[in-house]
């Protein structure tokens, strides 16, 4: 067993068959009708849910939207977090996000956002000023934002840790399945070079037997 493929790191991407995650993960958003997204390191969106983005269209067409998305989507990204915690951020229009890591071996390979959903300290006196800010109709902000999930601190508790262990379990097999295959491979090339050094070794024949060994070098 090599070096190398003991200290193999893999990217996230490599790690999670969003084919077969996407069901249990997009079951799970559906049954609280909240939208769960995964990034890598460098904020790439490997997998997204979907989910009730009425109130997220409705800030795109203030006149600060843009601003504002850019701003919350910055902040989902770039908050730091530890391997053993998750982070609450309340967005400048009132939704809340929770965003936890996704790692391995005590390493963070990316990170997944849990969100919007409503934050249960701001009240329609509050929305009211929001709206205003934000030189949109009171009414229609508020009802908006109504349609967000509304989750319960445990509901947030329990999903975040459910969808943590499920990629930690998902994770650690798929590493242990492809560290194998690397070894494997490798002791395939290793006795390739042992067979061909035995038939060089043997075949000390023609120029044409010598051009036959290096084509099968090739191939592999």
């Amino acid at each position: 067993m090599s070096e190398f493929s003991l200290e193999k790191k893999f990217e996230i991407a490599e790690l999670l068959d969003l084919r077969v995650i996407g069901d249990v993960v997009r079951n799970l958003s559906e049954m609280f009708n909240v939208q769960l997204r995964i990034f890598d390191l460098n904020g790439k969106e490997l997998f997204d849910t979907g989910g009730e983005l009425h109130f997220c269209g409705l800030i795109k067409e203030m006149d600060l939207g843009d601003q504002i998305c850019r701003s919350v989507k910055e902040k989902l990204l770039t908050q730091p977090l530890t391997t053993a915690n998750a982070v609450q951020i309340l967005s400048a229009c009132g939704s809340r996000y929770t965003v936890f890591p996704v790692t391995h071996q005590f390493e963070t390979l990316g990170r997944v956002v849990l969100g919007p959903y409503q934050d249960q300290a701001v009240t329609a006196s509050k929305l009211e000023p929001l709206a205003a800010q934000y030189r949109v109709d009171a009414a229609k902000f508020v009802s908006a934002y109504h349609r967000l999930p509304n989750l319960s601190p445990e509901q947030i508790k329990k999903i975040s840790r459910f969808v943590s262990k499920f990629l930690d379990a998902f994770i650690f097999i798929n590493t242990k399945r492809l560290l194998t295959s690397i070894m494997h491979l490798e002791l395939i090339l290793q006795a390739k070079d042992r067979i061909f050094k035995q038939v060089e070794k043997e075949n000390q024949g023609s120029a044409e037997d010598r051009q036959e060994i290096e084509k099968y070098k090739k191939m592999f």
